[in-house]
């Protein structure tokens, strides 16, 4: 089995504490796409579910994989959808670095996808949602 991965990035004009806060109980506040996350579990525990209600009626599953307040990231798994998904497995993972030079945040946020019918449409309509996603992130500044 072979995977694609998909990676967009920005710059956050605040500091990594207050961009962490927003990103790490994957609620997606900050992402237009979004009208409400659901929360099974503890919010910050690994195993906990995310009900992701998007916009256009579609849903999604995610469980959190991993989580670290120290090196600020989280992973999360696509482990349900309402729509068919074209691939076999899919990861995301959101990152941040503190940009020492102004205080502000890198952010990387990456998917994997395990391949599947046509992983590269996949992959193409992931970059676009990162893109928007991250424009909503730096817009919540």
């Amino acid at each position: 089995m072979s995977s694609s991965r998909s990676n967009e990035s920005r710059v956050i004009q605040a500091n990594i504490d207050a961009v962490w806060d927003k990103v790490k109980s994957v609620t997606f506040s900050f992402w237009s796409a979004v009208q409400k996350v659901d929360i099974e579990g503890n919010v910050d525990a690994v195993g906990s579910i995310r009900v992701v209600y998007f916009k256009d009626g579609s849903v999604q599953k995610y469980q959190i994989r991993e989580i670290s307040d120290l090196e600020h990231f989280v992973t999360y798994e696509v482990i349900e959808s309402s729509v068919p998904t074209l691939v076999l497995a899919a990861y995301h993972t959101i990152r941040l670095r503190k940009v020492t030079h102004d205080n502000s945040t890198f952010v990387d946020f990456s998917s994997e996808f395990a391949s599947g019918e046509n992983t590269s449409t996949v992959v193409e309509d992931s970059k676009y949602k990162k893109i928007e996603a991250l424009q909503g992130l730096a817009g919540a500044f």
